[in-house]
């Protein structure tokens, strides 16, 4: 290079730093974070490989167990549900691998530390963690109580901090490779009436799952939070019920707050998508973290709402009043 060429490199470089320095500090954040998902390895290589995954005993929980046991992963499997968790251990178990399964209230920090603790007594690590079950709470929210609030809230945003919370160290502490997955949903960027507690759940996991991945940027552990479109689960069996010696307000049971009919007009809001099986939405859940995406979405139909969306915040920012 010759002195003209170094000259110009060097203005190149300070007119760079210039740019970056007025950058916001997020916008830095965001773009460092970007860049390092972009070029770290990611993980290639599941079998002998603990995973840890709540809301295993049916949906897309069972169907991630099914897939990690299909990758020979070791697994730790918790639900409330004691009967549907057994039949996904049995089910795991006649792949050939070692499992285990422990009934565990998410909403309960103690009792998922407790699930920490018997994971790593097991197997002595954790390298894929699932913070994934989940329920479905609808109602308008003027009828929304504050016990299903509490309810849905505490399983949702609860269960993923009290799983971060109680594993996060440990995996750190280990120096091996791990990542962190959250099932969030569509309804964490697009909320349908009827689901205010639900979306409030989704986009709360969303806002603290891109926080944490920036936290991890750098380090060895990564994060990915899960957007499925509609899936055959059975969530819509899995309702708040009315505390039976309070007087809490009920939705009316019509059509317009049928859970089914709910998540029904959901899926019609997006353009040429279909169900898929649970074990469908594991397979495209695996394929993201082996490319190390943050954002992992099960459809393409919901592209058009979300660019809806975007294009109503950034109109917003033209009508503020202030720079």
């Amino acid at each position: 290079m010759g002195q003209y060429d170094d000259v110009v490199e060097r203005q190149r470089i300070l007119l760079e730093a210039e740019e970056w320095a007025k950058q916001p500090r997020s916008v830095q954040v965001h773009r460092l974070t970007s860049m390092w998902y972009e070029t770290e390895e990611s993980m290639k290589d599941f079998e002998n490989k603990v995973a840890v995954i709540t809301g295993a005993g049916s949906g897309i929980g069972r169907g991630i167990a099914e897939t990690a046991a299909d990758n020979q992963m070791q697994l730790v499997l918790a639900d409330v549900d004691e009967i549907g968790l057994n039949e996904t251990l049995e089910i795991v178990k006649n792949k050939g691998i070692e499992a285990i399964a422990r009934v565990t209230d998410v909403s309960k920090l103690n009792e998922v530390e407790n699930l920490a603790s018997q994971t790593y007594e097991t197997f002595q690590n954790c390298h894929l963690l699932f913070n994934n079950a989940g329920v479905l709470g609808p109602a308008p929210i003027n009828q929304v109580s504050r016990e299903m609030y509490d309810w849905l809230i505490n399983i949702y945003l609860g269960g993923c901090f009290n799983g971060i919370h109680s594993f996060l160290p440990r995996m750190q502490s280990s120096g091996e490779e791990a990542h962190i997955i959250a099932t969030c949903s569509t309804s964490g960027f697009i909320a349908y009436p009827m689901l205010g507690l639900y979306s409030a759940s989704k986009f709360g996991i969303r806002g603290l799952m891109t926080s944490l991945r920036a936290e991890l940027a750098g380090s060895n552990i990564g994060a990915s939070i899960v957007c499925p479109g509609e899936v055959t689960t059975n969530i819509v069996n899995s309702t708040f019920d009315k505390p039976a010696k309070k007087e809490v307000n009920q939705v009316k049971q019509d059509a317009d707050a049928d859970p089914k009919a709910l998540l029904e007009v959901a899926a019609e809001d997006a353009q040429n998508t279909y169900p898929i099986s649970p074990s469908e939405a594991a397979n495209g859940i695996f394929a993201g973290i082996e490319n190390k995406e943050f954002y992992i979405f099960t459809h393409k139909g919901y592209k058009r709402q979300l660019a809806d969306i975007s294009s109503e915040y950034l109109e917003a920012f033209d009508r503020a009043m202030f720079q």
